[in-house]
This record gives C-alpha cells, structure tokens and sequence, in this order.
C-alpha cells in the first residue's frame, strides 16, 4: 500500500497506537496495586510495585536488541515477534495465581513491548525526510505523551467497574487491535536491499556511529531531563492535587485540564513544525520552559491552586513541543540505521528520564517546590546542552 497525503493521518494513528501499548500497561496498572495486593495476599505494596519496575527492565533491555533485529530482518516481522510476546505475557498475568506468575508476565510483556515502542520511529524515519520526519514523529510522541496522562483515570474507571484481572484482558485486546491494524495497513518499510547483517560488527559500527554524534546525543539527553519531570509529576499528581491541594475526586478534571495543554502543543506543532522548523520550536520551547520556571521561582512556595495551574500548563504545552522534535532531531542522521538508531535513542532517553524522576521523588516535601526546582534547574541545563551542540 502505497501511503499518500490523504493516508497520513492513519498512519500516525496506527503507530501511535504501537507506542501507545507501552505506557497504556504501566499507567493504567497503577490504580490497581491495592487490589492486587489483597487478591494475592501480598504482604506490602512493594512487591507489586516490583511489577512495572520489571516491565521497564524488560522493555529496556529488549529494545536493544530489536532494533538490530530489525535492521536486518525488516520491521513488521520484529514487531509481529514482539507483540506476540506482549499477548502472551498478558494471558499470564491475567492467569496469575501468586506474585511470582504475575511478575513473569510483567517481564513478558515488557520484552515484547520493546518492539513496538522502538520499531514506530524506525518506521516513521524510514517513511519520510525533513519536516515531513519530523511532523510524522512529533505528532506520534505527543499522542503517546497524553496516554499516560489519560490511562490512569481509564484504569480506575475499570476497576471500580470490575476486577483487577479486566486490565490484562484490555491491554490483549488494545494489542490485538494494534497487531492487526499493522499488519493489515501498514507496508513493510525496511527494503531487502538497504537491510544490514545481524553481526556484532554491525552491532558495534551502528553503536559508535551513533555515540560519536554529539548533536543526537544531546538532543537526546534533552529529551530525557524533561521526560524525566513529566515522569516525577505524573507520579506526583495524585498526591499534590487530591491532598496538598485537597481537591479529592474533583482530581481527574483538574488533571485533564493540564493535559490538554499537551494536545494543544499537539496543534500548534504540527501547523509550525513546517514552516518554522524543529530547531527553531525546539529553542523557543527550551526558552519559554526556563523563563516560566524563573517568573514562578518568584512566587511565594508553596503555590496557589491557580498559580500551579498556570506553571504547568505552560510547561507542559513547551514539553509537548519538545519531546516529538528532540526525537526526531536526534534521528535525522540515522535514516541507513533506523533501527539501532531508534533503540539507542530510546535506551539513553530512558536511563536519563528514569532514575531522574526518582531523585525529584524522594524529595517531595508534600508541596510543589521541588519541580518548580526541578523544571528551573533542567531548563538552566538543557539551554547550555543546546548551545553547545549548535556551536
């Protein structure tokens, strides 16, 4: 099939959906480690935290070795591998009875997973060139951004509606959908003729080529420090609007209300990302987050209600503008390694964001001080991070 103008949308939808499948498991699971816990007769929550610790770890470590797959063998066939992977550890976890079988169908999931979540770039890069690459991929990260913000929210609603065991059968069911609207919509990208031997030579020349890339890298990097204060804050949230701000159940709605600051820089990126490019989006959000973060460092601490309404969804509207052209800046030389590019990308983005947003939550205070720190000091950081890499 042959993806012209008037498809384009579809196939953003359809790869969204890919690396949609990946923060839809961890986030919508959340909710539920209470009533995992009793059901299985847990003695601490911490055993099922374990779970998603576990889904990162595999997803993680997979996604390495997925992108060279791929690379050498195409890109459907991975991902039909991958998710395989993810349907099965889902009937596992479903099937569960003790904490052990949950968790090995946590890393199940998670190692298929790796696919799909990698694989969605490389195919993108494959696709297109230019702004129309960085169109295709902005607009696939930002969607998959609100998916975390949403699946909470969703998989509360399940779980006061049914059991915790309905989330597994939800998550095989959005994978199945996302299987086959690949396989039956989407064309295999990678040609025979531009595929790369899976050897260790390979392996290593890709890695180098990348690493040796000081403008990837740091646009990369620069993904992963803001990704990694979406990440804080979304973990966060509960806490600070249900409690610090007492809101109670009126919680989702103001939380809904932030995230729509995200769709909103859903929009405007895609009308700009043409016309004024990704790296002049990319300095003016870097700019906007940094000045924002100085106006609020102002204010008394801790915040007002509105006061913290307005910091954030300013920042999150520069973080939805960020984070699709960070990528897509960062793949621009990697289109003959789509793959590993994506992968190593991906690992790096995630071993800055991962650990990052612990630290900002082991200094909670049970007030919003510490992303306003957090959002000042790594808006301070990546500005000296770009201007280094565009001198």
């Amino acid at each position: 099939m042959n993806f012209q103008k008037s498809n384009h949308t579809e196939f953003v939808i359809i790869l969204a959906l890919l690396m949609a499948s990946y923060t839809l498991t961890i986030n919508m699971l959340l909710p539920a480690f209470d009533a995992i816990s009793k059901s299985l007769k847990l003695d601490n929550k911490s055993q099922i935290q374990l779970s998603v610790s576990l889904l990162y770890m595999g997803t993680g470590i997979s996604q390495l070795f997925y992108g060279a797959l791929a690379d050498a063998f195409g890109r459907k066939k991975i991902i039909y591998l991958g998710y395989l992977l993810f349907l099965t550890g889902c009937l596992l976890s479903f099937l569960s009875w003790n904490i052990h079988s949950l968790l090995a169908g946590q890393i199940i999931q998670g190692v298929g997973l790796g696919a799909p979540r990698v694989l969605s770039i490389a195919i993108a890069r494959d696709k297109f060139v230019g702004e129309k690459m960085a169109k295709t991929i902005s607009l696939v990260v930002a969607i998959n951004i609100i998916v975390p913000v949403v699946s909470p929210i969703l998989g509360k609603f399940i779980l006061e509606a049914s059991t915790w065991r309905m989330l597994f059968v939800t998550f095989f069911c959005f994978g199945l959908i996302a299987f086959f609207l690949f396989g039956l919509r989407i064309e295999e990208t990678l040609s025979n003729e531009k595929r790369k031997s899976f050897t260790l030579k390979h392996i290593l020349k890709a890695i180098l080529e990348i690493f040796r890339n000081k403008k990837s890298i740091g646009y990369t990097i620069i993904a992963g420090l803001f990704s990694g204060v979406f990440i804080a804050y979304l973990n966060l949230s509960q806490e600070i609007f249900e409690f610090q701000y007492q809101l109670g159940n009126q919680y989702p709605f103001y939380f809904g209300f932030l995230a729509f600051s995200i769709g909103l820089a859903l929009v405007f990126n895609t009308k700009l990302v043409e016309k004024l490019g990704m790296k002049l989006l990319v300095k003016s959000a870097i700019i906007c987050s940094s000045i924002v973060s100085v106006i609020i460092l102002g204010f008394e601490q801790p915040l007002s209600l509105w006061v913290f309404i307005l910091f954030m969804f300013l920042l999150l509207f520069s973080y939805g503008i960020l984070v699709g052209n960070l990528t897509s800046l960062a793949m621009v030389p990697f289109g003959h390694i789509a793959g590993m590019g994506s992968s190593i990308i991906g690992s790096i983005s995630t071993l800055v964001a991962v650990p990052l947003s612990i630290i900002i939550g082991t200094y909670y205070d049970g007030t919003t001080s510490i992303l306003v720190l957090s959002f000042f000091t790594i808006g301070i950081i990546s500005t000296l991070i770009y201007r280094f890499i565009d001198n």
